[in-house]
Formats: structure tokens, C-alpha cells, sequence
């Protein structure tokens, strides 16, 4: 504690090294011109502090801002990816973009991706051929809009959702949860839809996803080797549900994996 010039007043650590005339405060921005100080007073005595410029408080706000994005893009992609538990992570597919992608492969296809994000409704169908990067182009898609957007998704292939669905039920363990983050995330991607065997229990556990998706507007993305066929692995009714803002692009072309 000090005695405050002039007073019999003792100073409390919070007025100590503040200005005691407002000259001392003041300060000049070259874009925002004079920034006068505010003044404080307490026990009698008048103390000023320097104020922000309009300047320094966007800058701050853009920092804070471009921090929590970064710590949303961190949760979020491991989240995308690693929502079933480690067993079924698909971590690697985070270094998937448009820029890594061979564009003039599937020219059209980049351009429906492009739309897709901007609306973000309906359901994406990618079907075609095997290797023409259909897998790509859905985890492209997921971490374009949670880089750009802050837009969570969940990215699944069809036979890594029902083994850990199975793995719970083996384990007497609830898996509601699954159905629940798969119902509720803002995007859905499903890879290689087809490639689970039907039986009564998935096509119920897909009409329950895609039903409520569907109700409450919530956009996906799904790929399949035989869209012609599709009833066949999710049944009638969730084919139809698929149907609404459909968009369906075809891929096809070489098998860019016989390349590597």
C-alpha cells in the first residue's frame, strides 16, 4: 500500500501504476484517431487507464474467434471420424480434401459437392464403380464445412456401424447412443451403404436414423456401389426417405487404386 499524492488516503494495489493525469492515458491510433482514457476513482482520488481503439478490440475478437474455431476443428474432427469408439476409427480421412483430390476425374461431381455444402439439404448419393473416389470425396465434404462452416458431421461406413452396434449388444452394453449422435449430428455420411448384408434389425435401425433425418430436415451424404439395388440393403421404405432433395451423381471411371 501507498499513500495517494495530496491525500491522506492509502492507495490499493489495483490503483498502483495508473496515471494520475488523464495526459499520461491518452494516446493516438493512426487508423482511429485520439483514444481518451477512462477515468477511475476510489478513495477520493481520480486514477485514468488506457482504453482499447476500435482497432485492438476487432483484432482481439478476430484472435478469440479464429481460437475457438481452432479448438471446435480439433474436437470435431476426431469426433467425425472416431464417433463409434477407436476400433472403428477412420482418423486417416482427415487429410481428405478437394486439394488432394484429382479433380479432372470426377469434374461433375466436385461441382454437386460444391452446391451440396452451400445448401446443405437433402441427401448426396455418390453410386458407381469401385475406386473413383467416392470415399474422397464424403470425407472431403465433411472437412470442408467443419474447416469453413463449423459445421459438425459424423462420417460411418455401413459394416463399421453395425459391428459397433453389435459389439455393444454383445457386451450387454446400451447402443442407443450411437443412434441417438447418428439422429442428431447436423451431417450424416454414410460410406459403402451397401455393404452390409440386410436383416430386419439393420433395415429397423436405418429407417430409424434416416426417418428422423428426414423429419427434422437434417442433411447426409451416402455412397453405393449398386443404387439400382439399394432397397435390398435398406429396405423400401428408407429408399424412399433417401428420395427427398435427392441428389444423385454417378461416378465412375478407372479404379484410381490399380494406379498406386
Amino acid at each position: 500500500m501507498t499513500t495517494l499524492p495530496g491525500t491522506g488516503h492509502l492507495a490499493p494495489k489495483f490503483l498502483q501504476g495508473f496515471p494520475a493525469t488523464p495526459e499520461e492515458a491518452r494516446w493516438t491510433c493512426s487508423r482511429c484517431g485520439v483514444i481518451e482514457p477512462k477515468p477511475l476513482t476510489a478513495f477520493g482520488t481520480t486514477r485514468y487507464f488506457k482504453q482499447q481503439c476500435a482497432c485492438q478490440i476487432a483484432t482481439k475478437v478476430l484472435i478469440e474467434r479464429e481460437e475457438r474455431q481452432r479448438e471446435f476443428t480439433a474436437a470435431q474432427s476426431a469426433l467425425t471420424y472416431s464417433w463409434l469408439g477407436g476400433r472403428w476409427s477412420d482418423r486417416d480421412l482427415v487429410s481428405k480434401t478437394f486439394e488432394t483430390f484429382q479433380m479432372h476425374r470426377q469434374p461433375e461431381a466436385i461441382e454437386w459437392c460444391k452446391y451440396f455444402m452451400q445448401e446443405m439439404k437433402g441427401t448426396l448419393v455418390f453410386y458407381g464403380t469401385f475406386g473413383t473416389g467416392k470415399t474422397h470425396l464424403l470425407a472431403a465434404i465433411c472437412n470442408a464445412v467443419r474447416e469453413d462452416k463449423a459445421i459438425a458431421s459424423r462420417f460411418v461406413t455401413a459394416p463399421k456401424l453395425f459391428s459397433a452396434i453389435q459389439s455393444r449388444i454383445q457386451a450387454r452394453e446400451d447402443y442407443s447412443s450411437l443412434i441417438v449422435s447418428a439422429i442428431k449430428t447436423p451431417l450424416l455420411v454414410i460410406d459403402d451403404i451397401d455393404k452390409a448384408k440386410w436383416s430386419e434389425f439393420r433395415e429397423e435401425i436405418y429407417f430409424e436414423i434416416v426417418d428422423e433425418r428426414v423429419k427434422a430436415g437434417r442433411p447426409m451424404a451416402i455412397s453405393t456401389n449398386r443404387v439400382e439395388i439399394l432397397a435390398d440393403y435398406v429396405g423400401g421404405a428408407v429408399c424412399s426417405r433417401l428420395k427427398v432433395g435427392q441428389i444423385a451423381v454417378e461416378m465412375v471411371g478407372a479404379d484410381f487404386r490399380e494406379e498406386i
